[in-house]
Parts: structure tokens; sequence; C-alpha cells
């Protein structure tokens, strides 16, 4: 079972799963603004929905608050630009900067997507190549 709780000692949401921390989500207050910070997630965990069930936790605990967010995790700030209702919760005036890193995100990714697609797609050519010269 997964259980969402802000450790608000830590300034920190912790996911647990059957009791205990499997990923949290750091942040920090300054004044009417909830800055999230990174969000990491053990590697068994990396495949469910944790850190999304995190980074929604947080953006809507931020809005209960009526604090606004400044997404400064790359993971928070993906979510935040595909879900324009979580788009709100960042200030107008800091929207084209976060706006702005997060297409270099997006570049970066799909540029990583093509490097992984072409090692991949060699990999059997090199694993022949190998045989042919043991041969």
């Amino acid at each position: 079972m997964q259980v969402i709780r802000n450790n608000f000692g830590a300034s920190q949401y912790d996911a647990y799963v059957d009791g205990a921390v499997a990923g949290s989500l750091h942040y920090r207050i300054e004044g009417d603004q909830m800055w999230l910070l990174h969000t990491a997630v053990d590697q068994e965990f990396r495949d469910t929905d944790l850190d999304d069930r995190l980074i929604r936790t947080a953006l809507a605990d931020a809005h209960s608050r009526r604090l606004s967010v400044l997404p400064f995790c790359h993971q928070v700030r993906k979510r935040v630009f595909n879900h324009p209702v979580y788009l709100q919760l960042v200030p107008a005036g800091e929207r084209e900067r976060f706006r702005e890193s997060y297409e270099e995100i997006l570049k970066d990714e799909a540029a990583w997507r093509r490097a992984e697609a072409s090692r991949a797609a060699r990999k059997p050519v090199l694993a022949s190549v190998g045989k042919a010269e043991a041969a």
C-alpha cells in the first residue's frame, strides 16, 4: 500500500510503500512560495507512479495552502507544463524562465532516446562482429 505524507520537519513529502520510505520530494517554503527542489524514488519503484503521486500531492497541497510554486525539480516542471491546471500555480512572471528550461529538458530527453535507440540498433551488429573475429 502506498501512502504520501508531508514530513514538515524535513521539508519533504515522503512516499511509503508497505510502511517503508520509498521516495521523497524535497521542498522549501519561502514566504508565499513553495520551491519544489528534488524528487527521488528508490530504484525498485521507478516504474510505478510513485514519483507522479508525490508531485501531485505537493502541487495539491500548495494549492490548498494558497502557495505559488517554483518547479526547480525537472520532474515537477514536466508535470506542471504538461498539465495546464498546475501551470496556474507558477507565478506569471516566472513561467517563461521555467518554460525555457522545460523545453531544454525535452530536447535533452529526445537526444538521449535517439542515442539509446542507436546503441540498441548497433548491439546485434557488434555481437556478430565479435563472433566472426573469434572464428
